[in-house]
């Protein structure tokens, strides 16, 4: 892909994308090529992933590239909540009729421990989800606002998806250690249906 259609299909400027292609180029992660001729001017280049890079490092570098440029955005708590919610949404195989808060919990416990946090709770629906691990901790700790707002952003939007009538209304990071916190309101309607009112 070139920068322009790379810059499009993840909502950064131009220029960003060309800054941080270069640090994927300098760490052996992406390729670049002469673009074919199309028409007048100069052929432009296009990007794709070196398909010998180790997987895992290449995970762990393009991670840290784009929570650090994520976290330089003056409201990258909300930007990574919203990307997160979208994450979260995709989660949620079938949503079916709006859960209850029992099989809300239930499906959202699921959806955790599948992401690797290791969620625990006790049976009282005021208890905060204990996260007994963050698969992203080493990023986390330096890059807290992105990571934990990405990871807030997951449980909204699979609950929301879920039609669920409850909300997270915040997420405590390492209270322990290795241990983050989930805090959880029940909202009177299904949130599907709160989203879809009408601003007044």
């Amino acid at each position: 892909m070139g920068v322009r259609e790379l810059a499009g299909s993840i909502g950064l400027h131009p220029n960003s994308v060309r800054e941080q292609l270069q640090v994927l180029i300098e760490s052996g992660l992406v390729v670049s090529e002469v673009a074919p001729p199309s028409g007048r001017g100069r052929p432009g280049h296009r990007y794709l992933a070196r398909p010998d890079a180790d997987g895992d490092e290449a995970y762990q570098v393009l991670s840290r590239v784009l929570v650090d440029e994520l976290g330089r955005s003056p409201d990258a708590g909300a930007v990574s909540a919203s990307a997160g919610e979208r994450w979260g949404r995709t989660l949620v195989r079938s949503a079916g009729a709006p859960v209850t808060t029992d099989e809300a919990i239930d499906r959202l416990i699921g959806i955790l421990d599948d992401a690797g946090f290791e969620p625990a709770m006790t049976a009282e629906t005021t208890t905060p989800i204990r996260l007994r691990r963050c698969p992203f901790e080493a990023l986390a700790r330096d890059h807290l606002t992105v990571v934990c707002g990405v990871h807030l952003g997951l449980m909204r939007g699979a609950l929301r998806a879920l039609g669920a009538p409850l909300d997270v209304l915040r997420l405590q990071p390492f209270v322990e250690a290795g241990v983050c916190l989930a805090h959880l309101e029940v909202v009177h309607q299904p949130q599907e249906a709160a989203d879809a009112q009408p601003m007044t």
